[in-house]
């Protein structure tokens, strides 16, 4: 039997079945076409869902890979930020260590520097008892001189006396009375000029005395200067105020 025209049931696309028009003389021919539309439908459908797996696998590894990379940039961020906190905990460590070295240099510093006042204070107090003690020696020397010359002088006068007359006992007298004058006069004199040689002295020792005490309380406020500003550096890093100078 002769096989009637048949429309298309399928296009490459998917599309619904078209109700067939049942022939009587072309039932065979309906079962074969219906057959290969089953098979492309069957084919298409698979092809389908193969695409859509694909894509869904494609999609799992792209999301896979994305949070692969997220986790990677985290670890390198936690690292960095992990490294970073160490460096700034290792500066404060530095800081912190330094700061303790120069308290520990400016405890040792004020120690020696006290050692260093006590040592020049006894020193000083050394040399003055040793002046003084010359100047006692000095003046026993001199009393000691003087005595002996006036007991032998004493001595000269009485053995002259003996040999003398009145006159020349009288010439001794006045002799001897100017002589007396004059050493008193003399021991005045050498008296008042020791009294100013030793107010000079003394002066002296009190202008050098308080020269060195001017000297030390410049040099302590320098050197508290310069502690106060190695704290600034220590603390501010290399931002240091402008110095000030004491009066």
């Amino acid at each position: 039997p002769s096989a009637a025209p048949v429309s298309s049931q399928y296009l490459g696309t998917p599309k619904v079945l078209e109700n067939k028009r049942v022939q009587k003389n072309s039932t065979e021919f309906d079962k074969a076409d219906g057959l290969r539309a089953a098979v492309f439908q069957n084919w298409l459908e698979k092809k389908i869902l193969l695409l859509e797996l694909k894509r869904i696998d494609e999609k799992a590894e792209n999301l896979k890979n994305n949070t692969e990379k997220k986790e990677a940039v985290k670890r390198e961020e936690a690292i960095a930020s992990f490294e970073a906190w160490k460096k700034k905990k290792s500066r404060e460590a530095e800081k912190l260590n330094e700061q303790m070295k120069l308290e520990e240099l400016a405890k040792k510093t004020a120690a020696e520097q006290n050692e260093e006042k006590k040592e020049a204070a006894h020193k000083a107090f050394e040399k003055w008892k040793e002046r003084k003690a010359e100047y006692l020696r000095e003046q026993s020397r001199k009393e000691k001189e003087y005595e002996r010359i006036r007991k032998k002088k004493e001595e000269e006068l009485v053995a002259e006396k003996k040999k003398d007359s009145m006159s020349a006992v009288a010439k001794w007298n006045e002799k001897k009375q100017e002589y007396i004058k004059q050493k008193k006069g003399e021991k005045i004199l050498e008296g008042r000029r020791q009294e100013m040689q030793q107010a000079k002295k003394e002066e002296k020792n009190k202008k050098a005395v308080e020269e060195y005490e001017r000297w030390l309380e410049k040099k302590e406020r320098r050197e508290q200067l310069e502690k106060k500003q190695k704290k600034l550096r220590a603390v501010h890093g290399n931002v240091v105020p402008s110095p000030w100078n004491p009066p």
